[in-house]
This record gives structure tokens, C-alpha cells and sequence, in this order.
């Protein structure tokens, strides 16, 4: 398109051409939709690929979203209240918690202790915390990324139900003409 554009642009224009060069635009553009149709139907994209294009798509937004510098602020005071959390609970600062700290002052970490212990030395650091809250990230992208493939899959079998219920209604709506 740009090429066409360039070209309309960089050719003077004469009263007799004028009608040349539009019906050479009208035959390049059609070729363009034609050539671009058929690279769409050339290639089927499988759900994984849609799901990784959707991905893809969503992180390339998050970077270029305004939003997305808000966000990340309010991921770092998220950081910094458990950092704070986690040092006002360690009273004997050691920087670990035992289960008695944790029951005291995060009763919530302390009912998945033994989850967030890593290292099973009974104790909870700072970093197993960290790692423990990254591993729930991670379970709940993939049961998103999950969720969204099956509906994905739902779709495309929609639409193949759709067209197979077309097919059958037309042939069966083809009448037999006789010799």
C-alpha cells in the first residue's frame, strides 16, 4: 500500500491516465484482498498458537499501557508491606519465621507453612515467602491460560457444528432435477 502510495504520489496525473492508473490501482488492491485471504486461510493457527499470539498481545499492552507504571507501583508497596509484615513478625530477628511467629502474626502463611517452607528446615525466610507468592502467580496464570484454551476450543467447535448443520441443511435442500 505504501509503494501505491508513493507511486500516486512521485507520478504526475494527466486527464487520460488519470483513468489508467486508478483501474491499475483497482487490480493491485483486489490482488492485495485476494493475496491476503488466501495467506489467512494458508494458515490455521492451532489454540496453543492463538493463546500465545493473545499473550503475546497482552504483555506488548502492558508495556505500552500508562496503567501498566501504576500497576507495577502498587505490586512494589505490595513487596514492601510483606517486607515490613514479615520483619514486624520476626520478633527473635533471626530473619525467619517459625511456626509460632507465623501463627501469631500471618495466620494465613501459617496454614500453608509447611507450602512455603521450601526447604522443610522448619522455618520460613524471607525468600521462600517470595517464592511461595510467585508459584500462586504462576497456578493462576496457567489455570487462566487453561480456561481461556477451552473456550478457545469451544468456539472452533462451535463454529464446525455451525457449518457441518449448513452443509447438511443445503443438501438436503437440493432437489434432484430429472433428465
Amino acid at each position: 500500500m505504501l509503494a501505491l502510495f508513493g507511486t500516486l504520489l512521485a507520478t504526475p496525473v494527466s486527464a487520460g491516465s488519470r483513468n489508467a492508473l486508478l483501474s491499475d490501482d483497482k487490480s493491485l488492491i483486489e490482488e492485495t484482498d485476494v493475496s491476503g485471504l488466501e495467506k489467512t486461510l494458508e494458515y490455521n493457527f492451532s489454540p496453543e498458537d492463538r493463546a500465545r499470539l493473545r499473550k503475546a498481545l497482552s504483555d506488548y499492552a502492558r508495556s505500552t499501557d500508562p496503567e501498566h507504571a501504576q500497576i507495577a507501583n502498587k505490586r512494589k508497596a505490595m513487596q514492601e508491606s510483606i517486607e515490613k509484615r514479615f520483619n514486624d513478625c520476626n520478633k527473635d530477628n533471626d530473619d525467619s519465621l517459625d511456626r509460632e511467629e507465623a501463627t501469631l502474626c500471618l495466620p494465613q502463611i501459617a496454614r500453608h507453612f509447611s507450602y512455603v517452607d521450601v526447604d522443610e528446615d522448619g522455618v520460613i525466610t524471607l525468600e521462600e515467602l517470595q517464592l511461595a507468592q510467585a508459584k500462586l502467580i504462576e497456578r493462576q496464570k496457567a489455570a487462566e491460560a487453561k480456561i481461556e484454551a477451552q473456550k478457545i476450543i469451544e468456539a472452533e467447535t462451535a463454529i464446525k457444528d455451525k457449518s457441518k448443520a449448513k452443509d447438511n441443511k443445503q443438501a438436503s435442500n437440493i432437489r434432484k432435477r430429472p433428465i
